[in-house]
């Protein structure tokens, strides 16, 4: 297993058809072509796409394997890595001609060479018909079935099928000696469907105590004050990261493994029970798929901040490299995607989508091969390794409320959305920030923002008050600490010591199956007594707390966000800095790191003019969308960015792609001009003090 020494500059190695005629002298020469293009374009790691489905290619594992073999071979002449990439438990079952066709428009890259049902019927694993691992449907007992994938889903809990997928993965390592596994979909993918299989209703009831009810029971289905129901929450995460953990299991020590995880902060998450707080318990690499368009279509790309953000504080908080995978079809937004990975301090994995554009074949051929789309940022980063050191600089950190989301979050507007809106306003308010899940010392950050956390453990409580009491600022909006680690209310309200009592007007929500389905989103209003006075909506106060302050304000930053200056409040509380900008350039985002002696600032346009491809379009679920295939930038004037020290620095430069050479920035009297001119993409402003 060759080891990564530096940031990964990945790409995926898709598999099509043609490969499939492996072994081939042909093939031989298109792989090594591959394998230089590849290192001619600075990659340093390859990621298998492609043979997806890895259960429906069961009867030619051997041959796959040696193909991966001698891909793997080629890419370590090159000093590259190759991970495999694969699902573990979905099988592509089409029901009839419409859904075959279905998988050729949507889903043809995973190169599906599926059996016909009655073939696959008749499978066999270890003694065990590979039909019977099948999830279950709790309502109707039939299998699961997937209409966007077109398939069936193993169960991750049936200890069969764990048995037989742990066989598989050691049997892939020692025939191919690949570098790293990604493994993929080991989830609910049906939702609150799934699963009600014996393995799932025999661990319930051993773990928990309690048999699955029928889907007509509303004091189970959908019941927030269900201590049951919660614990089938928590089963389903237990689930998919305990699958992980087997896999591990046969690995060799320290292997890179890593799941697919589009996001862990959504409201649906309990239904699907995926959360990479569960899964780096069991992974070393945290993953974060940024589905759809980067930019989006309307040039923007911070809708995601919030979710890009959650997972590298998660990386941070366990020491593993986080990918921000970015889909694209054309060089401009490939590099986009490599400039904002940089810019948020992640490792960049690249990749087409071509299986989803709905078009023959013969069409996809002539788009490029994904090293080749991102060749010019992954170029720029090798030449400029130093410019990709250090860690974040920020003084604030907000806080993700994973309980809140799991056990009192019933739909968007409950919790994430406040979440989400926090990290926008921040985002949009020029304010440096992390996200955090644990309560932090003031050491790590001065300022912790919470909004809507409605629930905290008394650890939580305890941990939070010694931030206050150390010197922290809490900034806090909505509805706080009312509810334990599982959304229980508290008989005693930690606040009301400090003379501040909290209420909340919840709605009538109605239990039911599936859970949520039909909730409006009528969202609990927050009001709040202090001192004996009532807080007016979009009013903060703030109470000192030894040497720290809590600013709080009962209204909800999802419905008055604009109106309650959150970045202004933020900035106000945060430490003075060695370093300050004092004017930066309008429409571009900055972030900093700090590396030893170096403070690295980073800008990135937060909004871009995009250009949609004239023709092609991409299939997603039930919606076809437009795919990026131009960006347009405005370029930077001379006199947009200013910076001012406490004490002057040593040197500062200005590096660019779109410039030929580094720039010196003079140094002149306390406020420093730095001069952007020529720049319209991306810029890292080297900062080294004396």
């Amino acid at each position: 297993m060759k080891k990564q020494e530096e940031h990964y500059r990945a790409v995926s190695w898709w598999l099509t058809w043609e490969d499939l005629e492996w072994p081939d002298e042909d093939l031989v020469d298109k792989i090594k072509r591959r394998a230089d293009k590849a290192a001619e374009a600075g990659v340093n790691c390859a990621i298998i796409f492609g043979t997806h489905f890895r259960w429906d290619y069961l009867p030619f594992w051997s041959r796959l394997h040696d193909l991966l073999a001698r891909i793997r071979e080629e890419l370590h002449k090159r000093d590259i890595l190759l991970f495999d990439h694969h699902s573990a438990v979905l099988t592509h079952r089409p029901r009839n001609a419409q859904d075959a066709w279905a998988i050729w428009k949507r889903n043809r890259h995973h190169v599906p060479f599926y059996p016909s049902r009655d073939v696959a019927a008749t499978w066999t694993f270890n003694g065990q018909h590979l039909n019977d691992w099948r999830m279950l449907d709790v309502e109707t007992g039939e299998p699961c079935f997937l209409p966007f994938y077109v398939a069936e889903e193993f169960c991750i809990n049936n200890p069969h099928f764990q048995k037989a997928y742990q066989s598989y993965v050691k049997r892939l390592v020692e025939e191919t000696n690949i570098d790293g596994l990604m493994c993929d979909d080991g989830i609910f993918y049906p939702g609150w469907r799934a699963c009600g299989c014996r393995w799932c209703r025999e661990r319930f009831q051993r773990e928990y105590g309690h048999i699955l009810p029928p889907t007509n029971d509303h004091s189970f289905w959908g019941n927030r004050d269900s201590e049951a129901f919660k614990d089938w929450i928590e089963m389903r995460f237990h689930s998919s990261r305990d699958f992980l953990g087997l896999v591990k299991e046969v690995l060799p020590s320290d292997f890179p493994l890593m799941a697919c995880c589009s996001t862990s902060e959504a409201s649906n998450l309990p239904s699907v029970g995926m959360t990479y707080q569960d899964f780096i318990q069991n992974t070393n690499m945290i993953m974060l798929e940024m589905c759809g368009c980067t930019p989006e279509l309307d040039g923007t790309w911070d809708g995601r901040i919030s979710s890009q953000l959650l997972h590298l504080g998660i990386a941070r908080d366990n020491s593993c490299p986080c990918f921000g995978l970015g889909y694209g079809f054309f060089p401009e937004p490939a590099f986009f995607i490599w400039a904002l990975n940089k810019f948020l301090g992640s490792e960049t994995w690249f990749s087409t989508l071509k299986g989803r554009l709905g078009v023959p074949n013969s069409m996809l051929r002539e788009l490029a091969d994904d090293p080749e789309l991102v060749k010019e940022g992954f170029l720029w980063e090798k030449k400029h390794p130093h410019l990709f050191e250090g860690k974040p600089d920020a003084q604030t950190a907000v806080f993700f409320s994973r309980s809140t989301r799991d056990y009192y979050g019933q739909i968007h507007e409950d919790y994430v959305r406040d979440y989400q809106i926090t990290c926008s306003e921040l985002m949009q308010g020029k304010i440096d920030f992390e996200v955090t899940t644990d309560v932090p010392s003031p050491k790590d950050w001065a300022v912790l923002v919470m909004s809507s956390v409605i629930c905290l453990s008394e650890d939580e409580r305890n941990r939070l008050e010694e931030y206050l009491h150390s010197g922290g600022a809490v900034i806090a909006t909505g509805p706080l600490g009312l509810r334990d680690e599982r959304a229980r209310l508290l008989e005693k309200k930690w606040l009301e010591k400090y003379g501040l009592k909290i209420f909340v007007d919840e709605p009538q929500r109605t239990p039911g199956f599936p859970p949520y389905k039909d909730i409006k989103p009528e969202i609990a209003r927050c009001k709040g007594i202090f001192n004996g006075r009532t807080v007016q909506d979009g009013e903060w106060i703030s109470i000192q707390l030894g040497r720290g302050r809590l600013f709080w304000c009962p209204s909800r930053i999802g419905t008055n966000a604009q109106s309650l200056g959150l970045a202004d409040i933020v900035r106000q509380n945060e430490p003075k800095k060695a370093y300050r900008v004092v004017k930066g350039p309008e429409g571009w985002y900055l972030r900093t790191f700090h590396a030893g002696v170096r403070i690295l600032l980073h800008g990135l346009p937060a909004k871009v003019e995009v250009e949609p491809h004239p023709t092609f379009r991409k299939d997603y679920i039930t919606t076809t969308e437009q795919i990026v295939y131009k960006l347009h930038y405005k370029e930077l004037s001379s006199s947009v960015l200013a910076l001012e020290f406490t004490r002057m620095p040593r040197l500062i430069t200005v590096y660019s792609p779109d410039l030929e050479e580094p720039r010196p920035v003079e140094l002149a009297g306390v406020t420093v001009e730095v001069d952007l001119s020529g720049i319209r993409r991306y810029f890292v402003v080297e900062i080294i003090s004396s």
